[in-house]
């Protein structure tokens, strides 16, 4: 039975040796990556595969000696150098543990695809299983080695704050040191900016004169002024740490939060999200220590607020587009459009309120009330529309050449609206129609004139059908305007008499009945009377027309006026026992061809069957 499972013997001493082999590999100390190098050089000849293998255990026996870091000794700064130096040390401890976090990371990235090669072989790898374990085992200790160093520097940072605290009780500053270096690096800083600004126009043109590599060489000069930008940065930052940490010392929290303040925007621009957070960190702790939590939390929350605010106003006025080269960014086309919409806004309230305020006037005619509120509205419109290009930014001085473009568009197809727009202003201050006037366009289209706008005009009629009206029509045909001056009309409205009827007597009597009938809007004067005039014989009656002046509101109703007065002189007639005609026609046979039947019978024969009676 034993006998049976022999054969499996040979691949069980693999597996362990390569176990053995793997786990001596990774935990190897000096001597066993020796060992291992020896082995390795008693083989014969030479391949890119064993020399990969011999420069991986030579960097194995380099990690194996290097001893594990020692804690960094944190002390508490007893002057202001010393001050000085554990806040560099601080910035650096910082800038070096972001960059032990990413080789972290890398490490355990390569350990991850080495394991995966080892677990998974591939046809095209031929990467053997010796330099695999050989790479993992390089990886995992950087990988140790990086954490040991990681966590050693972390100690560190943590740690001084409560050194940066504990010093500022009893250490003294040099406000002037501070303030004089502050000024020089400031002033290196504008140099800095200046020659790289002329460095990089420079290398723009000699890019454009095809001169790359002067144009290199340039480049690389502008980067080691950018590297000695940064340092000097981070020399300023040094400097406004010792005047925040004064400003705490004295307990001054307004100026405290805005030094603060400046040391952040200089953190956001040149250090990774890790770095920002530490800092944040000691500016909190030294603030709760020095300033006390209340005072901490109010000026966090104000310098959280100014900067949320701060990111919102620059977020809005970034540029999402650009008009003529003039960048257009939320925030203007947000402000250039309230502006806008309230002219419109104004506009109406202001019309809304020269009606209200000219409704019970009697020395303001409606007329003159619309001519008020339409030209003041478009004022005020004209004027956000111009106050709206100024905050776009927009120079009013290129509207000229919007306006010669907009002048051709108007030759071709914008000559109608601006023609209706003049001959409304035309309306408006020529006052030859205005609103409540009673006016006649054709026989078939009066009303009243119940508004003028920019472009229209509206015309209700005495059937309250409102009639949309464009005012180059108003100026270019004519118009029978009734209440212009007064409200005072001449009705003609024509009769007719019987032949043989007494004309004078006809006259007498109308005359009469239009005296006596009660109506209040007659009107008479020496010049404007009531007439009853003989016009012409017809072909079956006698014309007359009655001549009567009417005043008032009932000339606006003009057809309710002629009935009123027609009716009047149909009584008259009637009473007076005046004919009124009728058409009558006499009928004329001159000759006929065939004999008509004629048949004498009496009405009540009529219904009796004729059978004498010819069929048909």
């Amino acid at each position: 039975m034993i006998l049976r499972y022999l054969w499996l013997l040979p691949f069980l001493c693999i597996l362990l040796h390569a176990v053995d082999l793997n786990r001596t590999v990774i935990n190897g100390s000096v001597q066993d990556y020796e060992k291992i190098l020896a082995q390795l050089k008693k083989e014969p000849g030479q391949s890119d595969e064993k020399s990969l293998q011999e420069a991986l255990l030579y960097k194995l026996i380099n990690l194996s000696r290097v001893k594990t870091p020692a804690p960094i000794p944190i002390k508490t700064p007893k002057n202001e150098e010393a001050y000085r130096n554990l806040a560099a040390d601080y910035g650096t401890w910082l800038l070096q543990k972001a960059k032990i976090d990413q080789d972290i990371q890398s490490l355990q990235d390569k350990i991850a695809g080495v394991k995966d090669q080892m677990a998974q072989p591939t046809p095209d790898n031929n990467t053997s299983h010796l330099t695999l374990q050989l790479e993992q085992a390089f990886f995992t200790k950087g990988l140790r080695l990086s954490r040991q160093k990681e966590a050693r520097i972390k100690e560190a940072i943590d740690t001084a704050p409560d050194a940066f605290v504990q010093a500022l009780h009893h250490i003294h500053f040099d406000e002037n040191r501070t303030r004089a270096n502050l000024k020089e690096i400031e002033k290196q800083i504008h140099s800095l900016e200046h020659k790289i600004q002329k460095m990089e126009v420079e290398k723009e043109r000699l890019s454009l004169l095809g001169r790359t590599d002067a144009a290199r060489r340039i480049g690389l000069d502008i980067a080691r002024l950018k590297d000695r930008k940064t340092q000097l940065l981070n020399q300023k930052l040094l400097e406004l740490f010792i005047r925040f940490s004064e400003a705490l010392q004295h307990k001054q929290t307004k100026r405290a939060f805005m030094i603060q303040k400046e040391m952040t925007n200089i953190v956001n621009q040149f250090y990774p999200p890790g770095v920002r957070e530490k800092l944040r960190l000691l500016f909190r702790t030294m603030e709760n220590a020095m300033l006390g939590r209340a005072a901490t939390l109010k000026g966090a929350t104000m310098a959280e607020l100014r900067d949320t605010m701060e990111l919102f106003w620059h977020e809005a006025n970034a540029p999402i587009f650009h008009i003529n080269k003039t960048p257009i960014s939320a925030l203007k086309l947000f402000s250039a459009l309230s502006i806008f919409i309230l002219g419109f806004v104004i506009g109406q309230f202001y019309k809304s309120g020269v009606k209200k305020l000219t409704e019970h006037s009697e020395s303001i005619t409606p007329s003159t009330q619309t001519l008020l509120a339409n030209l003041g509205y478009y004022t005020i419109v004209v004027i956000a529309f111009f106050v709206t290009l100024k905050v776009l930014g927009i120079n009013l001085t290129s509207i000229a050449l919007v306006a010669g473009a907009l002048s051709v568009g108007i030759g071709f197809g914008l000559q109608n609206i601006v023609s209706n727009f003049v001959s409304g202003l035309i309306l408006m201050f020529e006052r030859s129609i205005k609103i409540g006037d009673y006016v006649e366009l054709d026989d078939n289209l009066r009303g009243h004139v119940s508004d003028i706008r920019m472009r229209s005009t509206t015309i209700t009629t005495n059937d309250n059908i409102d009639v949309i009206v464009p005012n180059q029509d108003l100026i270019q045909n004519r118009v029978v305007n009734w209440t212009m001056n007064d409200r005072l009309r001449r009705f003609r409205i024509p009769f007719g008499v019987a032949y043989g009827t007494d004309v004078e007597k006809v006259e007498k009597v109308i005359l009469e009945a239009v005296r006596t009938a009660g109506f209040t809007d007659i009107y008479e004067s020496g010049r404007r009377r009531t007439r009853v005039i003989m016009t012409g014989m017809g072909d079956s009656s006698v014309d007359f027309d009655l001549f009567v002046w009417v005043k008032g509101r009932e000339i606006l109703y003009p057809r309710r006026t002629e009935s009123r007065f027609l009716k009047l002189i149909y009584k008259t007639l009637n009473i007076h026992g005046i004919e009124i005609p009728f058409p009558q026609r006499d009928i004329h046979i001159r000759s006929v061809d065939t004999a008509l039947p004629l048949s004498m019978s009496s009405p009540s024969d009529s219904t009796k069957p004729d059978d004498t009676k010819p069929d048909t």
